[in-house]
């Protein structure tokens, strides 16, 4: 059987035999496929990146605030008789802590300048309220006091 498969593995017919190994254009076509695939899979994966600005939004907001009146400084860390401590010890609370860490990153996008949309920022991140409350005090209602009737009916006349 040896010697049959020897002669079928000329070099004419495109096809080595060597111990152990069979070689040929099908394998070295899985074997270049494999590659290629590999190097896309390597490609995406750079392409992909993870947003820091992502998730900066009103709930975020309202989950940080609820951890900071319940735990103050969440990611104080305390030692194991549950006093502050300087050194490495355990952290008050975990998730708040990640909230704090997040809201104050939010924070940072928040300023950031995204010209040219290069960045996804929510650049009303913490102060929705503010912003809502003084679009409210710019409407026409809010100029009544300061229009003529109102004013030559405080004795302004004109």
């Amino acid at each position: 059987a040896l010697k049959q498969d020897l002669a079928q593995a000329s070099p004419s017919s495109g096809h080595t035999l060597l111990p152990g190994l069979w070689t040929s254009g099908v394998v070295l076509a899985m074997k270049f496929a494999v590659v290629v695939g590999i190097a896309a899979l390597v490609t995406k994966a750079l392409a992909l990146k993870q947003d820091p600005c992502a998730g900066c939004d009103e709930g975020l907001a309202l989950a940080y605030q609820m951890c900071a009146r319940e735990h103050g400084d969440p990611c104080t860390e305390l030692n194991d008789a549950g006093v502050l401590s300087g050194g490495p010890g355990t952290k008050k609370d975990v998730g708040c802590c990640m909230k704090k860490e997040k809201h104050d990153r939010c924070l940072q996008c928040k300023s950031m300048d995204c010209e040219f949309k290069t960045c996804n920022v929510n650049k009303q991140y913490y102060s929705e309220r503010t912003l809502v409350m003084e679009a409210k005090t710019k409407t026409k209602e809010a100029y009544e006091s300061h229009d003529a009737k109102a004013m030559k009916a405080a004795g302004w006349g004109l």
